[in-house]
């Protein structure tokens, strides 16, 4: 190909002047439909050729591809004159690179086309049922599916295709990234972040159990991140005897999971308010076996003064009256029941070395995942507990997690 041919411009704009082609007012109402941003393109497009006007109302994705100038030269030119043709909608497509799923899209869906995309005759055939259910849904729906399948798989993305979270515009990649990474470390057990799962993702979960899960999943990692041992060394009340019962606090990560999983309770979601000084927790436990959960925080009336927060047996259930006496005992017994408020937030210092090395195995698979900060902080943290919280709206996801 001469240097000329190479470098000319095979735009819109530069198609000879030709006599225009009528549109009809159904094509005319297709080109509306696409966004602003190629529109002029794709008018003069379909103003060039019937054949190539007809793709607005039959493959639209194809149209938007050719307007925006998506691939190389070579495979538009060659696409374009295979629909001049009449050639079938397959070879255009396998032209352009596009899949054949794309063509049930509406002209709204195509904001953005990345240039990977999944073509698997199993995900066309799975996705053809999970469309969007309004044109003004697909765009968000097309870029959220799209990145599903890049942070994760072709199943999730399949499963994320059919939930109905998708009426607002949004940021996929920050919306969906924690689920993505869940569900991804859900299909491999042997890595150190799955033993921080404890409902694994699966292509038939429900939508709001799979969103608390991932949400629990990253409280945990978060947990693992801000109370390795030594971090926290203030248990505020001192370990002790009553009843026969013992008290005895939990300060880092280890204690916490250990106790979160022998209690089946939410110990493990703490980890920020241990961090913060807004709570201290401890294993209430009888002969050496756990027996209940007890959480002690500044009094809701009284500044200054310590209260039973919650005190829960397994599974959340009430902790006998026994268990409720033995804990004002141990109290009453506690020589600093007063505690002035922390002044201002306390410093939150992640182990960067933990995060990198649990996040590793993601990285590699998923490209270097770069929707997840390099370094763990508070700030990543707070922007992904707000996403999942909107995440959780659009689902009509009631939970504590999301509060």
């Amino acid at each position: 190909m001469s240097d000329a041919l190479e470098h000319a411009d095979f735009s819109p704009r530069a198609e000879p002047r030709l006599v225009p082609v009528r549109l009809t007012s159904e094509t005319e109402r297709a080109v509306q439909r696409f966004p602003t941003a190629v529109r002029r393109d794709v008018r003069r497009l379909v103003r060039s050729s019937p054949r190539i006007a007809d793709l607005a109302l039959v493959f639209p994705g194809a149209l938007y591809t050719l307007a925006a100038r998506r691939g190389t030269l070579a495979s538009r030119l060659h696409a374009r004159s295979l629909v001049e043709e009449g050639a079938q909608l397959k070879s255009v497509a396998r032209a352009l690179d596009l899949p054949m799923w794309l063509r049930r899209l509406p002209p709204e869906a195509f904001e953005t086309l990345p240039l990977a995309l999944p073509k698997s005759e199993a995900f066309g055939r799975r996705i053809a049922s999970r469309m969007p259910m309004a044109a003004r849904e697909s765009a968000f729906w097309l870029e959220s599916v799209l990145f599903a399948e890049k942070a994760c798989h072709e199943d999730f993305a399949i499963w994320l295709a059919g939930q109905h979270i998708f009426a607002d515009h949004g940021d996929a990649e920050k919306l969906i990234a924690v689920v993505a990474a869940y569900a991804w470390f859900s299909g491999h057990p042997e890595m150190a972040a799955h033993k921080l799962i404890v409902v694994p993702w699966r292509p038939e979960i429900a939508f709001d159990t799979a969103l608390c899960a991932a949400k629990s999943w990253f409280n945990r990692m978060r947990l693992v991140l801000q109370l390795p041992p030594g971090v926290v060394t203030d248990p505020w009340l001192k370990t002790g005897p009553a009843l026969g019962y013992t008290f005895e606090p939990l300060l880092n990560h280890t204690d916490i999971l250990a106790e979160a999983h022998a209690m089946q309770n939410c110990a493990d979601q703490y980890g920020e308010r241990i961090v913060r000084d807004k709570c201290r927790l401890f294993s209430v436990k009888r002969n050496g076996a756990r027996v209940a959960t007890l959480e002690i925080g500044p009094h809701q009336r009284e500044a200054g003064v310590l209260a039973i927060n919650q005190l829960k047996a397994r599974h959340n259930m009430a902790a006998s009256t026994e268990i409720w006496q033995a804990a004002y005992t141990w109290m009453a017994s506690q020589q600093a029941l007063k505690r002035l408020p922390a002044l201002g937030n306390s410093e939150r210092i992640f182990d960067q070395d933990a995060w990198r090395t649990l996040l590793a195995p993601y990285r590699d698979a998923r490209s270097g995942a770069a929707w997840f900060d390099r370094d763990a902080s508070h700030l990543m943290f707070a922007g992904f507990d707000a996403d999942l919280a909107d995440l959780a709206r659009r689902g009509a996801v009631s939970s504590w997690l999301f509060t």
